[in-house]
């Protein structure tokens, strides 16, 4: 079910790409840093952590005020021996208030959301699960062919009881549930009919 459910995610994204190159497109590909806060019961290393980010966007306009695409955001905090990462695919919507040739945008969308935890220097754990993401940007520069756009995220999601070994019946972390908060700087291609 979860190899289904990332193949269809994968060829969502794959398809909103080809769009963008078909014409009418943009695609984003960002940096920046982010907060997370990790809250669960019976688990260690839980609480607010910062780290950094990678994004990636992709849309395609269907009107002057609206666009349809996904984002793909990877957190991640790595401290000791121990690491935390968050990476979620969304499919999204993104808004402009004015039309999408003027720079500010609101997006938002179902998110799909797959966590690492380490255990040790050698083992660590996976878990998906779902959420929801919003978040805000600006293209300084939408009518050329390439900007930078400053984006702010947010994504929250639920992934639950988290056992390790896996299938053992061992709780490594109950009611596992996260949010992180991104602040990034990305490269924007526009491509054009």
């Amino acid at each position: 079910m979860k190899h289904a459910t990332l193949l269809a995610v994968a060829l969502s994204l794959a398809s909103a790409a080809a769009h963008a190159q078909e014409g009418g497109g943009i695609g984003i590909f960002g940096a920046g840093t982010g907060s997370a806060t990790i809250m669960c019961r019976d688990c260690t290393h839980a609480g607010n952590m910062g780290g950094s980010t990678l994004s990636m966007q992709f849309a395609e306009p269907v009107s002057q005020h609206l666009r349809v695409g996904g984002t793909a955001d990877w957190w991640w905090h790595e401290r000791d021996t121990w690491i935390r990462g968050i990476w979620d695919v969304t499919a999204a919507v993104y808004y402009y208030p004015g039309t999408w040739r003027r720079g500010f945008y609101v997006e938002g969308g179902p998110t799909y959301s797959l966590i690492l935890a380490s255990v040790n220097d050698s083992d660590a754990l996976q878990r998906h699960g779902w959420g929801l993401a919003a978040g805000i940007g600006y293209d300084l520069s939408p009518k050329s062919w390439v900007s930078f756009s400053p984006y702010l995220r947010y994504s929250y999601a639920w992934v639950g009881d988290i056992y390790y070994p896996i299938g053992s019946g061992v709780p490594f972390a109950r009611d596992w549930k996260h949010e992180f908060v991104s602040f990034g700087l990305g490269i924007t291609l526009h491509v054009r009919k």
